[in-house]
């Protein structure tokens, strides 16, 4: 049972990483046509709903398997808890926020300032970096 918990975990990261709009992002930072940024907006939007089911996914069963492998008294799980609840924070506040506040501004010089401002690195670093160190943690399991 551990190993379909396991594979339901690293599929669900798959399937988030599949429908987030990081790549949106960065298709938005440079397109200045009105009507393209309306229709990257609407992609994004409409992967919302799968984002957060794969989120719940991933975050359920990394909880299911730190109750079957007893790792709740390690640090590195709740380390690796911490550090995705913070990707998902900044990914919303600063990735959903901002993509929301373009998607409802209907002033093309607004849009301009708020697009100018706007750094999809900041999604792209937070993203893959805070992955990397949550796959560092879960393989190696380091005590800290």
């Amino acid at each position: 049972m551990y190993q379909w918990i396991a594979f339901v975990h690293i599929a669900s990261v798959l399937g988030l990483l599949l429908v987030h709009p990081v790549t949106v992002a960065f298709h938005l930072k440079e397109e200045r046509n009105d009507l393209r940024i309306r229709e990257l907006l609407e992609v994004s939007e409409a992967a919302s709903t799968l984002r957060w089911i794969f989120f719940g996914l991933t975050l359920a069963s990394g909880i299911a398997l730190g109750f079957m492998g007893s790792f709740w008294g390690t640090a590195w799980i709740w380390a690796a808890l911490i550090i995705f609840i913070l990707i998902g924070v900044v990914m919303n506040l600063y990735g959903g926020r901002t993509i929301d506040r373009i998607a409802d501004t209907r002033d093309d010089a607004q849009m301009e300032r708020l697009l100018s401002r706007f750094n999809p690195w900041v999604l792209a670093v937070t993203g893959a970096g805070g992955l990397l160190v949550i796959l560092y943690l879960m393989l190696f399991k380091p005590t800290l």
